[in-house]
């Protein structure tokens, strides 16, 4: 009966939501450095996107060149893949996926994807702009859109995104999670 309960609840949640937004489980910091294997400050040096080889999804590779290892060990250039794009005129556009600008400063949680490749761990979610804010304080700003994507704790409730944090604080606020999981951190 409990469960019951719980699959209508979460079905009248869902058919709340507005037809457009994509919906993900909320990741906290603990699941996000849980579930990476390497964590990265870098930049976007270019973007490729193409048709996958079947010729049914826009995929986009970013080549990040990583400035700062903050965990894990990983090459100074990562291959970074994303769902979407565009290719000669069609795009496919997907909220709370990953986008990537060249020129962009980005701290990036990732995880291993096929042929050497990488991807965001919790979709846009691990996903951080950098910019400077008006005092010259480089931050670390969500990239995640709540505009057109949802997120859900694992209740069914809607949950908050990040907040944006001082890139210098948030760098080691995830250093102290990675020690307090028990992961070695390489550099």
């Amino acid at each position: 009966m409990k469960r019951l309960v719980m699959l209508l609840l979460l079905s009248a949640v869902l058919l709340s939501l507005p037809a457009a937004a994509s919906t993900f489980i909320h990741m906290t910091q603990k699941d996000l450095v849980r579930d990476s294997a390497s964590v990265v400050q870098g930049r976007v040096i270019s973007t490729n996107s193409y048709w996958n080889k079947t010729g049914q999804v826009i995929l986009t590779d970013a080549l990040v060149q990583v400035e700062d290892a903050i965990l894990g060990d990983t090459a100074t250039v990562v291959i970074v893949r994303t769902f979407g794009g565009t290719v000669g005129g069609y795009t496919i556009e997907a909220h709370g996926f990953p986008v990537f600008r060249t020129n962009e400063r980005l701290l990036l949680f990732l995880e291993p994807e096929t042929n050497g490749a990488s991807r965001v761990a919790g979709y846009q979610q691990g996903q951080y702009r950098i910019m400077t804010d008006k005092s010259g304080v480089e931050m670390a700003v969500p990239a995640f859109a709540g505009d057109s994507a949802i997120l859900l704790d694992r209740s069914g409730r809607q949950a908050s995104a990040a907040k944006s944090l001082p890139l210098d604080t948030f760098k080691a606020s995830i250093r102290n999670e990675a020690r307090r999981a028990g992961r070695l951190l390489e550099n």
